[in-house]
């Protein structure tokens, strides 16, 4: 993995856990609260039970009162109530935020209880008793108000709970989008590198085995292919030529023109060689103004028409620098089988036919170990 790479995981990796950590933390935080928050709706809901029970025994007692039950029954409500008061004591002790609502209702509930007992004792009907109605208005509406200070905390509370269960549900969505966005972000990036690691060994491989002027195969490319074409042929005894040329007269181009004239012909020249070629076949500059053509499956007939047309093509004006300049090609041929065994020798071969070539007067073709084979005519130059 590359270093980038590796650092962008390592970021990746650790923006994961730090956004886990945090939603582990914001979720214990919000269980926790509402833990507490139902613990407290629970609590107060006990509180709002009792004061149903305390609303239930003083409307018991008021149907007694209006009835004119007997005062044994009465004292038995009265019993109700202060057990319902009592149960309510003890949650005003535990719950400080009813504890006034509570304890300001405690004396209109009992003053009544107490001034409705005496008065069925008493034998005195309701109606005669002004102040009973006053107490017994007094009590309810001190009930009510006790209930519904309790529903509203059971209120507020429950709708803490929904703030909680909104918010956690708002954070979670965003860690995950955040989440999402980071492993988008991290596969672009893996991508991105992919591609350029890509880029970067193709331009690697062109660099290591292409020549950067001409793009043809490069002396490491052509050492490799011509040691694998000279075990396959011998093999498979299949034939194969190599043709070995360069060009005459390339450094007077150089000298009248210069060094960017010169670097023009040599594309040219290997343009034109490749077209002289199929697509089995190989061009590579060796350097210089040399060049190799590896011909595998080719006789000495194949190799003497290739070399024809190499010769004519390198004869051709070629249009760099000021104005058009003319050079041709010295090529020299070896071939498999023949006297030649293994790659270095057929190259050293087809060099030395091609020097037989120059000394022949240049713009010719000379096969390896082949003296009596007259050269191949070209163009003038």
């Amino acid at each position: 993995m590359p270093p980038l790479a590796g650092k962008i995981a390592v970021a990746g990796l650790a923006v994961a856990a730090v956004s886990i950590t945090v939603l582990a933390a914001l979720i214990h935080g919000d269980m926790a609260r509402e833990t507490e928050l139902s613990r407290e709706i629970q609590a107060l809901q006990e509180v709002k039970d009792g004061l149903d029970s305390l609303k239930e025994s003083l409307y018991r007692m008021r149907h007694a009162v209006s009835a004119g039950t007997a005062a044994g029954r009465l004292a038995g409500e009265h019993v109700a109530i202060s057990a319902d008061l009592e149960y309510l004591r003890a949650k005003a002790s535990e719950r400080p935020d009813v504890a006034p609502v509570l304890g300001a209702m405690e004396a209109p509930v009992r003053y009544y209880a107490d001034q409705a007992e005496l008065a069925t004792r008493m034998g005195v009907p309701r109606r005669e008793m002004p102040a009973l109605g006053e107490a017994e208005e007094g009590a309810f509406r001190a009930v009510r108000r006790a209930k519904a200070r309790t529903g509203e905390l059971v209120n507020a509370k429950t709708n803490a709970q929904i703030r909680l269960w909104t918010g956690r549900e708002t954070y979670v969505r965003a860690l995950v989008a955040g989440a999402i966005a980071v492993l988008i972000g991290l596969a672009v990036a893996f991508r991105n590198l992919y591609r350029r690691a890509r880029r970067d060994a193709a331009r690697i491989q062109q660099l290591a085995h292409y020549d950067s002027l001409t793009g043809l195969a490069n002396r490491s490319l052509l050492d490799d292919l011509l040691g694998r074409q000279v075990a396959l042929a011998e093999r498979n005894a299949a034939p194969l030529a190599v043709l070995l040329f360069d060009l005459d007269g390339f450094k007077a181009v150089n000298d009248a023109h210069g060094h960017a004239a010169g670097d023009e012909l040599l594309v040219a020249a290997a343009r034109r060689a490749l077209d002289c070629v199929r697509s089995s076949d190989t061009v590579g500059r060796l350097g210089g103004d040399e060049f190799l053509v590896l011909l595998p499956d080719t006789d000495r007939d194949g190799a003497r028409s290739v070399a024809h047309k190499l010769l004519e093509a390198m004869a051709r004006p070629f249009d760099v620098g000021a104005a058009p300049v003319r050079v041709s090609a010295s090529i020299g041929g070896a071939f498999l089988p023949g006297p030649a065994k293994g790659a270095g020798a057929l190259v050293r071969a087809a060099d030395a036919a091609l020097y037989e070539s120059k000394r022949k007067g240049r713009n010719a073709y000379t096969q390896a170990r082949d003296a009596q084979e007259a050269p191949v005519p070209g163009a003038e130059g």
